[in-house]
C-alpha cells in the first residue's frame, strides 16, 4: 500500500477561461481526464477536489468537494490533507497540460523525515505540483483561519524541500483562458 494518495484541483472558478477548464478538450480528451491518466501511472489513488462532490463523476473520477469553498488553491490543498488516508498527498492543478508522472515520483523520492513538504522551485514555488505531508492539515487550518490562504507564503514558511524543474518542463503548459488552449492545440 502506497503511503501517498493524488489529488488534482479543480475547484477553481475557471473566470478567465469562461467555463470549467477542467473539462476543456486538449488531444481529444478532457483536460483533467488526461492530468487523471498521468497520475494515475503512479499506483495510487487519484481523486479530484471540486466545488462540488461527484463533479466529474460523467469522467469517471471521483471528486470530494472543497472543505472551505471560494478561497482558492489553498483551500483545495486543505481538502486533499483531510481526505487522504497516508502520510502524503500529491496535489496536481487540473490544468497541468504535459503533465509527467516521473516529475511527481521526483517529488516523492525527494520526501524525507525532515521536510513538511517538496516542490519545484525556479523564481518562485510550484505548489500546485507538489507533496505536502498530511501532517501540515492543523498548519493550514489556521493560515485559513487567519486569512492566509497563499500556498506559496507556506511554503516559504514550513520546512519545504525546494527541488530544481526538471529538465523537461518546457513541455507543461498552464491554460487559463480559450485563447491560450487555441495556442497549445495550434502547437500539437
Amino acid at each position: 500500500m502506497n503511503d501517498f494518495s493524488t489529488y488534482i484541483l479543480a475547484g477553481g472558478k475557471s473566470s478567465r477561461f469562461g467555463s470549467d477548464k477542467a473539462r476543456a478538450v486538449v488531444g481529444g480528451r478532457a483536460m483533467i481526464v488526461g492530468v487523471a491518466e498521468e497520475l494515475g501511472k503512479l499506483g495510487a489513488p487519484v481523486t479530484v477536489v471540486a466545488a462540488a462532490a461527484g463533479q466529474y463523476a460523467d469522467l469517471g473520477l471521483h471528486t470530494i468537494a472543497d472543505r472551505v469553498a471560494g478561497i482558492g488553491p489553498i483551500g483545495g490543498i486543505h481538502s486533499a490533507l483531510c481526505d487522504a488516508p497516508g502520510a502524503w498527498v500529491a496535489v496536481v492543478s487540473c490544468d497541468c497540460v504535459g503533465l509527467r508522472a516521473a516529475w511527481v515520483e521526483t517529488l516523492l523520492a525527494a520526501r524525507r523525515d525532515d521536510v513538511d513538504a517538496v516542490a519545484f522551485r525556479h523564481e518562485t514555488w510550484e505548489p500546485l505540483l507538489a507533496v505536502y505531508r498530511t501532517s501540515l492539515r492543523d498548519r493550514v487550518e489556521t493560515d485559513i483561519a487567519g486569512g492566509r490562504i497563499s500556498p506559496r507564503r507556506m511554503l516559504d514558511e514550513v520546512r519545504t524541500r525546494a527541488l530544481p524543474l526538471p529538465v523537461d518542463w518546457r513541455g507543461v503548459v498552464q491554460v487559463n483562458s480559450p485563447a491560450e488552449l487555441e495556442q497549445l492545440e495550434r502547437a500539437r
